[in-house]
């Protein structure tokens, strides 16, 4: 793929090109508006092009005319489902489940990104050369070896989900610091559960809920899922063994974390309504069960959504905002503070990490039979890419119109106009980038943030990336919900944990071997 990179940035030298400025001006302005509809980003709120100076400013830049699909973020699959089914289709689009990659593709929706493509963002490719460590950053955007699906690039993935204690809650019961031991996290919860810890005088706690869980299994060496919760829409995870990829849902250690979590659950140690999710809306890293006092731990989020505020004058992160709005004289390093992922038998511990390539983006079919809309549309990805200023226009807003302000070299939004995520998303922010950001211009953006990330950085299972194969199409849909049902009612007694056995040979037979092998063929494993 390396060697296809340097091809792609030899290629954009000579194809033919305009500079920036007036001549890129005239090339977008010399033709009339085209119109183009946006699913290429997080969908928090409704973005408003009649109110968004910063969607105003795109439109005016490429003479566009947007207009913006919204599809519940917590329902995705289901709604976009719906809506392409029926043959509607945006021309540019968020894929939130890599592993939909083939059948949008079979189905159509996802137009070829071709070398001629990629050597018009030149920018954009030399990013991804310079972050794809293993050199296998495009394998679950291809089919049949050919590339679907735009990487997102973004430095903050690469770091490992945090688990967030109530530390106040472990010294109530006895515990000065956050646990590190499997052992050590299971006395912390029988603690936290049976021993008041937030002193309302209530048998009302409970130690985790379902976003703690992928972290118990990684204490045992592999995370089958992402969340458990929900109807198995989430991705299943592989992972490699002598030499092999493999779903980690059926890996004997599997069994050793669900035989630990059944254990628990009957003890009473977890949320009793842990499938229904610690999210019940709005931003998608909040946990209203730990907020509501529930529980004395969550995992979903990153260390940034709980940083403090870094300079004067800045917001604190996404989550601890939330969570003061509720606990007013919380503090971070004494009401709440990251902790370890817990550490198994064998030394083993981690939390999930999606990675730097984070998730992916597709131009549709639709989008690619219009040459002046697909020469548009890659020249928006590069420019988040090339133009500085740019990105922190389409990522922060106006510095004149008080959008964001920047104090001590970091750019910070302003939260008295943008409260949450869903008033930055309607006024434009971080929609109009495609979800991507260049590594670089986000260490420029926040440097205090990524020296955050560091202070708080632990150990992490990154997604490992596999091509889609014609075998995920036919059977991956109903392993999902197979697996996700399988794993609920271990952990809540309806099947004992030697039910596992029969589960991983239902699960090869119907289909889960199949995909693994065509996954192996495909890589040449």
């Amino acid at each position: 793929m390396r060697k296809l990179l340097a091809v792609l940035l030899c290629l954009a030298m000579i194809l033919p090109c305009v500079t920036a400025g007036a001549e890129e001006a005239n090339r977008f302005q010399d033709r009339e508006p085209i119109s183009v509809e946006w699913l290429a980003y997080n969908t928090y709120g409704q973005p408003d092009p009649a109110s968004s100076k910063v969607i105003q400013a795109v439109q005016e830049k490429y003479n566009i005319d947007l207009s913006f699909w919204f599809v519940d973020d917590q329902q995705w699959d289901e709604v976009l489902g719906v809506r392409l089914a029926s043959g509607e289709m945006p021309d540019i689009m968020k894929i939130k489940n890599v592993q939909n990659t083939s059948k949008y593709q079979q189905q159509g929706i996802l137009a070829e990104i071709t070398p001629e493509m990629l050597a018009k963002m030149p920018s954009y490719t030399a990013a991804v050369d310079a972050y794809d460590a293993d050199d296998n950053i495009w394998v679950d955007a291809m089919v049949d070896g050919k590339i679907y699906a735009l990487k997102g690039i973004n430095l903050g993935s690469s770091y490992p989900t945090t688990l967030i204690w109530r530390l106040d809650w472990l010294k109530n019961v006895g515990i000065d610091a956050t646990p590190v031991t499997i052992e050590e996290w299971e006395t912390a919860l029988r603690k936290v559960t049976f021993e008041d810890p937030d002193q309302n005088g209530k048998n009302d706690t409970y130690g985790i809920s379902n976003t703690v869980i992928s972290a118990v299994f990684g204490a045992f060496g592999a995370i089958p899922l992402k969340e458990f919760r929900g109807s198995g829409t989430q991705n299943l995870f592989m992972t490699k063994k002598d030499g092999k990829m493999v779903f980690a849902a059926t890996q004997p250690e599997a069994k050793q974390a669900l035989e630990l979590l059944a254990r628990w659950y009957a003890e009473g140690l977890i949320d009793p309504e842990f499938i229904t999710g610690e999210n019940t809306g709005g931003y998608w890293a909040v946990s209203q069960a730990f907020e509501n006092n529930k529980v004395a731990v969550m995992g979903m989020s990153m260390a940034n959504h709980w940083n403090p505020p870094l300079v004067e004058g800045a917001a604190p992160g996404a989550c601890l905002k939330s969570f003061l709005e509720l606990h007013p004289d919380a503090v971070f390093g004494e009401t709440i503070i990251p902790g370890l992922p817990p550490v198994g038998p064998e030394g083993k511990s981690g939390t999930h990490t999606w990675g730097v390539a984070g998730g992916s983006f597709g131009i549709t079919a639709k989008a690619a039979e219009d040459p002046e809309k697909l020469d548009v549309l890659l020249q928006m990805i590069e420019d988040v890419f090339a133009d500085f200023d740019y990105a922190a226009m389409t990522s922060y807003g106006f510095l004149e119109d008080n959008d964001y302000s920047i104090i001590e070299g970091v750019y910070a939004t302003n939260p008295e106009k943008y409260p949450d995520t869903a008033a930055s998303t309607k006024a434009g922010l971080n929609v109009l980038n495609a979800t991507v950001s260049n590594p670089e211009f986000a260490k420029l953006f926040n440097k205090p943030q990524y020296d955050f990330f560091d202070q708080w950085k632990t150990t992490g299972y990154m997604d490992e990336k596999y091509p889609a194969v014609p075998a995920q199409d036919q059977y991956l849909a109903d392993l999902k919900t197979f697996t996700l049902q399988t794993y609920v009612d271990i952990i809540t007694g309806t099947q004992s944990v030697d039910s596992f056995d029969g589960f991983v040979a239902k699960f090869n037979e119907q289909g889960g071997k199949q995909i693994e092998d065509e996954i192996n063929a495909a890589m040449g494993l």
